[in-house]
């Protein structure tokens, strides 16, 4: 597992996804479920504060996902708010 964080994003072929990027998209989506649905008032702001910062691992498990973070950031901002 050392380096799992340092590999290079790499575009794939539309309509062909990794099991990885499978995977950070489970992560990503877990993270907006727990943003905008949790009832644990801490995990919540967690995942609320993770997606408004934007900061490196965001970034980063964006690209594993396959999903630009500019994107999902903008995305996200509305269904934070309207919680």
């Amino acid at each position: 597992m050392k380096g799992i964080f340092n590999h290079q994003f790499t575009h794939e072929t539309v309509g062909q996804r990794s099991p990885e990027q499978d995977l950070w998209m489970t992560v990503l989506s877990k993270a907006a479920h727990d943003a905008i649905y949790c009832t644990d008032r801490r995990e919540s702001r967690l995942a609320i504060s993770w997606f408004k910062t934007g900061g490196h691992n965001f970034r980063k498990v964006c690209e594993y996902a396959g999903r630009e973070p500019a994107y999902v950031h903008r995305v996200m901002q509305l269904p934070i708010q309207r919680r």
